[in-house]
C-alpha cells in the first residue's frame, strides 16, 4: 500500500522533518509623500490695499484696530512674530485687539507705494515694519521691528517689547452700555417705540 500523502516525513533518526513553509508575501512598497511646503506667513500675490482696505472695515464694525506687518518670507525676524506672541511678557490677546494684515514687501522692494500711503519708510533691516490704523485707516503709530530685536539674538523679535508697544496703542474700552440703554428707554417711551438690545462681542 503506498500513501500518497503525509503530514511529516519520518528521517532516519525517527525525528519528525516539518513540511516546508511557503515564502512570506513580498513586503508592500511604501510610498513616500512628498513634505509639504511651509505655508508662507506673507501672501506675495496679494493685493496689499484690497487686504489693508477690509481690515479696516472689519475691525471698525469690532471696535479694534489694524496692525499692519510689512515683511517679507525671506526675513528671519519676520518668521519670529509667532514665537514672540508666544512670550509670557507679550501680554496682549492679538486676536481680540487687532485685524492683522501681513503685507508682502520682499527685501523693501516690493509694495513701496502702498507703504508710503500710510507714511512707511521701509528699510531691509528694519524688517518687520509695524503700522497700527484707526477706525478710519488713518495710521497713528509706526515702528521699524528692529527698535524690538531680541537682545540675546537680533534676528528675533522681543515679545515683551512688541506686547508692550500694541498694548499702548490698543483701541479704548468701549463706553458703558448703562447710560445708553437708558437714554435709549427714556427715548424710547417718549416716542411710544421699543428698545432693540442687542448684545454682541468683536470675536
Amino acid at each position: 500500500m503506498i500513501l500518497t500523502a503525509l503530514p511529516f516525513i519520518l528521517a532516519m533518526g525517527g525525528q519528525a522533518v516539518p513540511p516546508p513553509q511557503a515564502a512570506p508575501p513580498p513586503a508592500a512598497a511604501v510610498v513616500q509623500k512628498p513634505a509639504a511646503a511651509p505655508r508662507k506667513l506673507y501672501n506675495e500675490t496679494a493685493d496689499a490695499k484690497v487686504a489693508i482696505t477690509a481690515a479696516v472695515a472689519a475691525a471698525a464694525e469690532d471696535g479694534i484696530r489694524v496692525l499692519v506687518n510689512w515683511g517679507g518670507n525671506d526675513c528671519p525676524r519676520c518668521a519670529s512674530i509667532g514665537l514672540a506672541q508666544r512670550d509670557p511678557g507679550f501680554g496682549v490677546k492679538l486676536s481680540d485687539e487687532y485685524k492683522v494684515v501681513y503685507v508682502d514687501v520682499g527685501n523693501a522692494d516690493r509694495n513701496g507705494e502702498v507703504a508710503q500711503a500710510f507714511g512707511v519708510k521701509l528699510t531691509a533691516d528694519g524688517l518687520p515694519h509695524f503700522t497700527i490704523l484707526d477706525a478710519k485707516g488713518a495710521a497713528i503709530a509706526q515702528v521699524a521691528g528692529k527698535d524690538f530685536a531680541a537682545e540675546a539674538d537680533p534676528a528675533k523679535l522681543d515679545g515683551k517689547k512688541l506686547g508692550a508697544f500694541l498694548k499702548q496703542h490698543q483701541a479704548p474700552p468701549p463706553p458703558p452700555a448703562q447710560p445708553q440703554l437708558t437714554a435709549a428707554l427714556e427715548q424710547a417711551k417718549r416716542q411710544d417705540k421699543q428698545v432693540f438690545l442687542w448684545f454682541t462681542a468683536p470675536w
